[in-house]
Order: structure tokens, then C-alpha cells, then sequence
């Protein structure tokens, strides 16, 4: 992975974490969550993403970070969540240093969506995800981007950006 030291952001990058959470499912196959963000945020207001927010001063790391606020926003316990590693830091256009942080649950976990938070929860088959029919791309106002969509959902932006990365790891591209 990509790691630069936190200093040498420009002051207005804030660094954030995000947890993506992988659990098998009784059938083999293997789930991940996903959120549709409230409108009552002040930032990405209906956009689907991974549970996650700014990092704080008491947070020891990018993976505590990630792991608070998967419990803030899912109640997910930080205890059950096995961190694998991490994905290469990524950058929002509205100023944050995101870094993904990828953790598995030995089942699905029992999720209770933060109402402030969190407007919907998605749980996503990663095999449907990495489907080549699932992927697209979404035309934003000034460029594309990478996108996913099967039924029952849809990523775009930065989410479906650093999806697309660990499919590409997953696969050894």
C-alpha cells in the first residue's frame, strides 16, 4: 500500500477511515456493507459508502478510526472485526485523505444503523460486485467515474473507486 506521512498534506486535507466489512454468509458466498449516508450529514449527503468518518485526536490509528466508526454508525464491536490490512490511501476532491481499511467478521454481524448517519444499510454479495456486468461508470458533472450496479444498489465516486481497487487486488491485477 501507498502511505505518504501526515504532515505533508496541504492543511485543508482532513484524514478519514473507512472499513470495509467482509463476512460469510451461510450459502459460501461472501457479504460487505455498505450505507446510504443521511441527508442530514454536512458531507456526501446520500451517498453510498462505507461506514466511516474523520479521524480524531484520541484515535491511536487509521484503523481505530475506522473501527469507531463502524461502531457509531452500525454498531458494529470493534472486537469482532479482524483488520486484514489496508488499500492505498485515497483523495476526495473535498478534501479528505481517505484510507481504507479492510476487516472480516467470522459472521454477519448485527447492524443498527445510527438514524443521524445512516438513511439505508446495503448488503452487497462481493461475487455480484465483481461481476463484469456490475461494472459501469457515472458521469459526473466535470468527469467520470468508476461505478457499480446490480440490483438492489448502486456506488459510485470515490466508494465505488476504492471497491474497484480491492476487486483488482482480489484478482491479482
Amino acid at each position: 500500500t501507498q502511505q505518504f506521512p501526515l504532515d505533508i498534506f496541504p492543511e485543508k486535507y482532513r484524514t478519514a477511515a473507512v472499513l470495509l466489512a467482509f463476512w460469510p454468509e451461510l450459502d459460501g458466498s461472501v457479504s460487505m456493507v455498505l450505507t446510504r449516508r443521511s441527508d442530514n450529514l454536512r458531507h456526501h449527503q446520500g451517498q453510498v459508502s462505507f461506514p466511516g468518518g474523520s479521524m480524531h485526536a484520541g484515535d491511536d490509528s487509521v484503523a481505530c478510526t475506522a473501527l469507531r466508526e463502524a461502531e457509531e454508525e452500525l454498531a458494529i464491536p470493534p472486537q469482532q472485526v479482524q483488520i486484514m490490512g489496508r488499500l492505498d490511501d485515497a483523495w476526495s476532491h473535498f478534501g479528505f485523505h481517505v484510507v481504507p481499511v479492510v476487516g472480516w467478521l467470522e459472521r454477519r454481524p448485527l447492524l443498527r444503523p445510527d438514524p443521524d448517519e445512516v438513511a439505508e444499510v446495503i448488503i452487497a454479495d462481493v461475487a455480484t460486485l465483481m461481476h463484469p456486468d456490475a461494472s459501469c461508470m457515472y458521469q459526473l458533472a466535470d468527469r467520470q467515474s468508476q461505478a457499480f450496479r446490480w440490483d438492489g444498489g448502486y456506488v459510485w465516486g470515490l466508494t465505488a473507486e476504492i471497491l474497484l481497487e480491492l476487486f483488482m487486488w482480489i484478482r491479482g491485477e
